[in-house]
């Protein structure tokens, strides 16, 4: 790529987020080839109250794009022999009951393990996203509520739960909490020093605050300190989600092989030789996309105040992310035009 198209492609980009206001939440974006082409920036505040400024430094908390780190752990930890695919999930957690004995690492890692949302059990229990919720105390409500929301492996439904469990797996079957385990392990060797997991509120990491607007159509402070990692809680910025993404061509960390996994989806069928219902194209944490005629991994994640997207095209080795501090920020839409743009072709979406 010459700097004349660069210029271009890079106010091209520039444009698409002239509508924000610097005055109010924002966002943080890159596109970043691993040869080192990048255009990046950010509009708006991460914080309204210190007027403090979003830059590609500002952390930001992940939501679900977040999954993709906890299902490459489980992939670490199963190469090293320290588990495996096909354990039952009883042999980690036993507290859930004899109904989930059938239910596998691998149903969990493609959402197809029926577990009950403990979300929803959340809000059963009459505990909103605003007050504080511990692993521990989802775990009892899991406990509770012995009953499959259908029998595992005939269907696909998202499933926060699911990773939930699973970066309880990890701290079994390593020793340490996924925080410690990924830092160790994944942050740690690719220099991706701004990024950590969030396991206990309240944080001294320097996060952009989460908003959302009232019905007066003021901002006002919309976060969660609910406790869970595994779903969610990856904190990082635009900058580290590119070494992460490189990483899906080096395998730096983990291995070509290992990286390789990351990209390959679930079964198509139930045990039972059955088509899984509503299935998707979902692989380990990562949903695989096919809309430039390109295929590529992705994820979004949105949680409180917290929209987030993620890309990163195999062929291209282009990463694309795109962080934001307002819930009803699109994300993702911002993402898919970006790599309209530089790509020179446009999504079927």
């Amino acid at each position: 790529m010459n700097s004349i198209c660069n210029q271009t492609i890079d106010t091209a980009i520039q444009q698409l987020f002239n509508n924000l206001s610097p005055d109010e939440p924002g966002c943080a974006y890159i596109a970043s080839f691993d040869a080192g082409v990048t255009y990046k920036g950010a509009v708006g505040l991460a914080s309204i109250e210190k007027k403090l400024p979003i830059t590609t430094k500002t952390v930001f908390n992940l939501a679900s794009v977040s999954k993709q780190f906890t299902a490459f752990t489980i992939l670490l930890l199963e190469q090293e022999g320290k588990l495996s695919l096909d354990d039952s999930i009883l042999k980690y957690i036993p507290s859930l009951g004899e109904y989930a004995e059938s239910v596998t690492l691998r149903h969990l890692i493609h959402h197809t393990g029926g577990l009950v949302d403990y979300m929803e059990l959340a809000e059963k229990a009459g505990v909103s996203d605003k007050e504080k919720l511990t692993a521990e105390q989802s775990l009892e409500h899991l406990a509770s509520h012995p009953i499959a929301d259908f029998p595992v492996g005939t269907k696909f439904e998202y499933s926060n739960t699911g990773y939930f469990l699973l970066s309880l797996v990890v701290e079994i079957a390593s020793g340490k909490s996924l925080r410690e385990f990924s830092k160790e392990r994944i942050f740690g060797p690719l220099n991706m020093i701004d990024t950590t997991i969030v396991d206990s509120y309240p944080t001294n990491i320097p996060i952009a605050r989460g908003y959302t607007k009232n019905e007066q159509g003021e901002f006002e402070i919309y976060e969660s300190p609910w406790e869970h990692t595994g779903d969610g809680a990856v904190h990082t910025n635009v900058e580290d989600l590119v070494k992460w993404g490189q990483n899906f061509a080096t395998g730096i960390v983990g291995g070509k092989e290992l990286v390789k996994r990351m990209g390959e989806v679930g079964p198509k069928t139930s045990s039972t030789g059955e088509l899984i219902i509503d299935n998707e194209d979902y692989a380990f944490g990562l949903s695989i996309g096919k809309d430039f005629n390109s295929s590529y991994l992705e994820h979004s994640g949105l949680w409180a105040g917290y929209p987030s997207h993620f890309i990163y095209f195999i062929e291209e080795r282009l990463t694309i992310a795109v962080l934001s501090n307002v819930e009803d920020f699109d994300s993702e839409e911002y993402a898919i035009k970006m790599a309209e743009i530089i790509l020179g072709k446009h999504a079927k979406k």
